[in-house]
């Protein structure tokens, strides 16, 4: 009787386990195309404007070098924090994952089962939302350096740069670290429910401890570079020489005559 009610236990653990994990899973992989869908354009990544087209190529080449050396700046943090925690879970989850099969105690497959879990939610996060920084300026560093592309080259690397902010200012952001303690909470409280109440406060805290230097420690100089790079921008706009400007700008789908008087 004892050994039936041992393996309901445990199937039912196991069914919850399931259900939570696949349940989470979901949740991240809804939420990322909905954010980047649902985020505004800043201001540096719309259609370019006639006055952009026809900066002078000393300005557009200061700016391109300024991008290009911020975001190779990022890539070794990007490469070490990125490889490293996808080693961490990616061992935590084989390991723990073996324990809870092999082991015939039902709490301490409770726990190892339920700790597995979270290293593969941890492994989905990182497979799901790709650390963009690790890269550098590298997806683009092959393009042509014609006038006519330095302008989109500089389109793509203000957007990689802003991307790259956005996803340093989740380090403080309150929802992340909200995140981080609720998922870790409803882990310890799978364990306290079905296995010991003190593996659960152990994964609560060893848990919250974890995401808290994975969110820290994940490359935040690229936020202090968007706003270096804003601030660049603004300075050099103001130092735009006067004069009278006549061209072709080339332009999505084509090109347009452009008259410009500055003062």
């Amino acid at each position: 009787m004892r050994a039936t009610q041992s393996r309901w236990v445990s199937g039912h653990a196991s069914r919850v386990l399931m259900a939570v994990v696949v349940g989470v899973l979901c949740i991240v992989a809804d939420a990322a195309p909905l954010r980047a869908e649902t985020a505004p354009p800043a201001a540096e990544d719309r259609v370019l404007t006639p006055k952009d087209t026809t900066l002078p190529d000393s300005v557009l080449d200061d700016r391109l070098r300024f991008l290009k050396e911020r975001l190779d700046d990022s890539r070794t943090h990007g490469q070490i924090w990125y490889w490293s925690w996808m080693t961490i879970d990616s061992v935590s989850m084989v390991w723990l994952g073996v324990l809870a099969g092999v082991d015939d105690k039902t709490d301490n497959q409770v726990n190892n089962a339920v700790n597995a879990g979270m290293s593969a939610i941890g492994i989905a996060d990182l497979l799901l939302r790709p650390l963009e920084a690790r890269h550098g300026a590298g997806p683009i560093e092959g393009c042509p350096m014609k006038r006519a592309k330095k302008n989109r080259q500089a389109a793509c690397r203000r957007k990689l740069l802003h991307g790259n902010a956005e996803r340093a200012d989740e380090r403080t952001s309150f929802a992340t670290h909200a995140g981080n303690v609720g998922l870790n909470a409803v882990a310890g409280l799978i364990i306290g429910l079905v296995g010991r109440p003190s593996d659960a406060i152990i994964t609560f805290a060893s848990g919250t401890a974890g995401g808290v230097i994975n969110i820290l420690s994940a490359p935040w100089r690229p936020a202090r570079d968007w706003k270096d790079y804003q601030a660049m921008v603004h300075d050099s706009g103001k130092q735009q020489p006067g004069g009278v400007d006549l061209g072709i700008a080339p332009m999505v789908g084509g090109a347009h005559l452009v008259f410009r008087v500055s003062w």
